[in-house]
């Protein structure tokens, strides 16, 4: 079982939820540029506006990331991500997992993965399932770890290793648990 959970840890580093390599930041799909971010009290913003607004944030928090100013870069991305910004909720969980900029929270980080999970992030569907595999801010369950993973996995042109995770921790599971699992993975609906 070590080198089972070994592995999954190898893979989480190896998909992103590394703070060490700087490509670990997300980018936002059009949908997630339309967060709502309006920051004065003016006349209401046009969806377009807000759009635009929220992609520039979150590219300043890319760049501040990147040159290594990690409170500039969570100080744009939080209000992003307490908008639905799945990317943005991506990054500060990877922030969180790794201590980068913060102190390291395995609880607040799957808070931040769980809520870009709901969505429908496929990165953040497969951290979360390493979370739960390794019991790393959420209680350890094999079951849950395979949901995660499986949903991840059945995303088009997921880049994740969330398919040989799934493995990994059927691996892991009794056939009852995998039945759950695959139950759980059908009834699932993105928020």
């Amino acid at each position: 079982m070590r080198r089972i959970l070994a592995s999954i840890v190898l893979v989480m580093m190896m998909t992103g939820c590394d703070s060490e390599n700087a490509s670990d930041t997300e980018t936002p799909s059009e949908a997630e540029k339309s967060s709502e971010v309006q920051t004065s009290s003016e006349a209401p913003m046009s969806p377009e506006a807000r759009a635009a607004q929220a992609a520039e944030m979150f590219q300043a928090g890319v760049a501040a990331f990147d040159r290594g100013d990690y409170p500039t870069a969570l100080t744009l991305w939080l209000p992003l991500a307490r908008g639905g910004l799945a990317a943005a909720q991506v990054n500060l969980g990877n922030a969180y997992l790794n201590g980068t900029g913060v102190f390291a929270d395995d609880v607040e980080a799957a808070k931040w993965f769980r809520l870009a999970a709901e969505q429908g992030d496929p990165k953040a569907q497969n951290n979360l399932g390493v979370m739960y595999a390794n019991g790393k801010g959420v209680p350890q369950s094999f079951t849950q770890a395979y949901v995660w993973f499986s949903i991840g996995a059945s995303k088009a042109g997921n880049t994740t290793d969330a398919a040989k995770n799934r493995d990994l921790a059927a691996a892991q599971m009794s056939p009852e648990q995998i039945a759950e699992g695959q139950k759980l993975v059908q009834a699932w609906k993105p928020k």
